[in-house]
């Protein structure tokens, strides 16, 4: 990892943990309204980043491998 994704874990880690320490604090009316949708959609944020990364990881793999088999004959 580079320094920017690691400042970024950091942040996102973060966010995560402040959203879920002040729903935290909201009624008990609202566990299964706002306070599901504000921690489901704080989880998204960084699940939305993962699998993007994951996703260009897979490409510049693929792109590799094709290149060297390419190459190779």
């Amino acid at each position: 990892m580079n320094d920017f994704q690691i400042s970024l874990k950091e942040k996102m880690d973060k966010y995560a943990h402040d959203v879920y320490k002040i729903t935290k604090k909201f009624p008990k009316e609202e566990q299964f309204g706002s306070t599901s949708q504000l921690r489901r959609s704080s989880l998204s944020v960084i699940l939305n980043y993962i699998e993007g990364f994951a996703r260009e990881q897979s490409k510049a793999k693929q792109k590799n491998t094709f290149g060297k088999f390419h190459t190779d004959h």
